[in-house]
């Protein structure tokens, strides 16, 4: 049980690793980029109080107002929905590489 416990911390580490790397500023260096623990990242991201609705065939998600990281997730979920295939990979949603 404890090797399977480990897998997954490591596996949410991993992927909360790739959402800041995905959600960083075109023109952020690598020294610029701050370390954020998975609880930073859990309360930032995954306690929002929203409304998922749906109409006339689609779906979306409204935040309060008062969501101060309203324009950062919708940005991230942007770059997200803007991931395209391109033969056997994906294309590039953010053009400046990580230096």
């Amino acid at each position: 049980m404890n090797r399977n416990f480990f897998q997954m911390v490591m596996l949410a580490y991993n992927l909360n690793c790739w959402l800041m790397l995905f959600n960083r500023e075109e023109q952020d260096e690598v020294a610029t980029l701050r370390h954020t623990t998975l609880a930073r990242a859990r309360l930032r991201f995954l306690f929002v109080a929203a409304k998922i609705w749906s109409h006339a065939g689609r779906t979306g998600v409204s935040y309060s107002d008062q969501y101060a990281e309203k324009g950062l997730l919708g940005r991230l979920m942007d770059r997200l929905r803007g991931i395209t295939p391109r033969g056997l990979s994906f294309a590039p949603v953010l053009v400046g590489v990580l230096t």
